[in-house]
């Protein structure tokens, strides 16, 4: 099995079934052993007898592969034609996926797209703030609440159950909140509030966001590690992303009229190729197969009735062509892109 590049991959003949599969970083034996058998046993349930022979045959080779580069994720691409392997500089989760083609853009957001957020997480006892992504997070500020003194006729506090909270502590809370405020309210970046419900609901009272607030997340991580509510921090990935996706869209509304805005295909792949796009916008779970030249620009679009064996995915085509020039992708639904265009790219100024 040897080193292949995304171009490759995505040439690859598209009536044939393949198996793309990706392991990250520092990845234990046991774990890739328990990973490829399960992988084994889903080929086996859906009649996928080929790709399962593949997978077996290269046991030994993407063991080998894993060992040699523990500091690196890796993705694998296996079927009849091509087997090979990429090296990834950043983290991303194990997974794979059995289709007719090598499609980059499924795991863009994973690739991609990993934007910052904070939490604030308020308990009985304290207000710890994290900042981070979904690879890394780590404390930058804690408020204890120094004065909680239990008057003796009210319920008592403990970790499983809220009783009567002092005046005080409301006190501390609201002095709390406006000093989280002043932290962040020059960020473009949200704030993620989890913590007990009757704390969190006094804390938010006096808490406001000029970029919004995700407070439905449930969960108090008082006693949890870093590591542990990164792991936690799956539950409003997508949250935080459309917070993203949604800041982005009315940056985009402001620039219709700019002349930084290309939403003509053929313009679009010209300024890929000069390296002229910042970020490139491409929509949700959506192929344009046909034939694409970044020299000259030109392209031509296939009906569903034209399918043709070299043919390629423009779109996909087009996301390495900017990921190569060192700009960025943003991933949003079909329906905001304007009516008969298929990509929207911002040029650098």
């Amino acid at each position: 099995m040897k080193p292949v590049n995304l171009n490759q991959l995505l040439i690859h003949p598209k009536n044939l079934t393949a198996l793309s599969f990706f392991l990250p970083q520092k990845y234990e034996a046991h774990q890739l052993e328990s990973f490829l058998e399960d992988m084994k046993t889903q080929l086996q349930l859906r009649g996928k007898h080929k790709l399962e022979k593949l997978l077996i045959n290269h046991y030994a080779d993407i063991k080998k592969i894993v060992l040699a580069h523990p500091h690196q994720s890796i993705g694998f691409f296996l079927s009849e034609k091509t087997q090979g392997y990429i090296l990834l500089n950043v983290q991303v989760e194990s997974y794979c996926i059995i289709s007719s083609t090598f499609h980059v853009r499924p795991i863009l957001e994973e690739l991609f797209v990993n934007p910052d957020y904070i939490v604030v997480n308020v308990s009985l006892y304290d207000i710890k703030i994290y900042r981070g992504d979904f690879h890394h997070l780590e404390i930058i500020k804690q408020f204890e609440f120094d004065e909680l003194a239990i008057d003796l006729k009210a319920r008592v506090f403990s970790p499983k159950h809220v009783g009567l909270i002092p005046y005080k502590t409301i006190l501390a809370l609201k002095s709390i909140a406006r000093q989280v405020r002043e932290m962040t309210q020059y960020e473009s970046i949200p704030i993620v509030v989890t913590g007990l419900d009757e704390m969190k609901q006094i804390f938010l009272n006096s808490f406001s966001h000029t970029y919004g607030i995700i407070s439905h997340v449930q969960e108090d991580f008082y006693e949890k590690t870093c590591v542990e509510i990164l792991e936690k921090c799956k539950m409003f990935r997508y949250s935080v992303i459309d917070f993203y996706s949604a800041q982005f869209k009315e940056k985009l509304k402001k620039m219709v009229k700019s002349k930084r805005l290309l939403s003509d295909l053929g313009e679009i792949i010209l300024a890929a190729k000069g390296g002229k796009v910042l970020q490139l916008v491409i929509p949700t779970e959506k192929k344009l197969l046909g034939f694409v030249s970044f020299e000259t620009g030109e392209y031509e679009i296939l009906k569903k009735s034209q399918k043709n064996r070299q043919s390629v995915d423009i779109l996909n085509e087009l996301a390495e062509e900017v990921i190569r020039q060192g700009g960025k992708i943003q991933i949003l639904a079909p329906h905001f892109f304007p009516q008969d265009s298929h990509a929207l790219a911002i040029l650098r100024s």
